[in-house]
């Protein structure tokens, strides 16, 4: 998919300038901007507009380096910007991979303890062997209890609603 290309070139980009961890910082940004004003994006990929007025338009906010403008300036260009986010997605995976870290979505009835969360970490540790570890964390009140598991589109659930779906499904 050409979200994926966009990564690559950005990547590519920023391993060779040496600002994988600046252009991750440039996204941020974006995000942070995106989600403060969502119709940013529908702006900057409006036909309505010249892509010299919405280059300008970005030139003005003076959040961003040239590397960064530019890449931004391809996805205008190419009225791409409503793939901001999935571009965005897929860079934290690949510089995640790229850093190795392993990046586990954790669901949990409960906010978990630092003790718990210890656990979990040393009890998934050989499924990621090489990696570190880190979570993010959502609160899913409908497990009741226990805890599940998503990485990479795979999962591993351990919860009291698990259990009792898979009773009634055997019964």
């Amino acid at each position: 998919m050409i979200r994926y290309t966009y990564v690559e070139i950005l990547f590519d980009i920023a391993k060779n300038e040496k600002s994988i961890d600046h252009i991750s910082e440039q996204f941020e940004v974006l995000m942070a901007l995106i989600d403060q004003n969502p119709d940013w994006v529908t702006m900057l990929d409006t036909p309505v507009l010249s892509n010299d007025k919405k280059f300008s338009l970005l030139d003005q906010l003076g959040l961003f380096d040239e590397t960064f403008k530019q890449f931004l300036k391809v996805l205008i260009r190419n009225r791409n910007v409503r793939m901001i986010e999935d571009i965005y997605n897929e860079w934290l995976v690949k510089t995640r991979l790229y850093k190795s870290i392993a990046f586990v979505q954790l669901y949990c009835s409960k906010k978990p303890t630092q003790k718990q969360l210890k656990t979990i970490k040393a009890d998934i540790a050989p499924l990621f062997p090489d990696l570190t570890i880190e979570f993010n964390i959502h609160i899913d009140h409908t497990l009741i209890s226990g805890v599940r598991l998503y990485y990479q589109g795979k999962s591993l659930e351990r919860s009291m609603k698990k259990e009792l779906l898979d009773m009634r499904d055997s019964l």
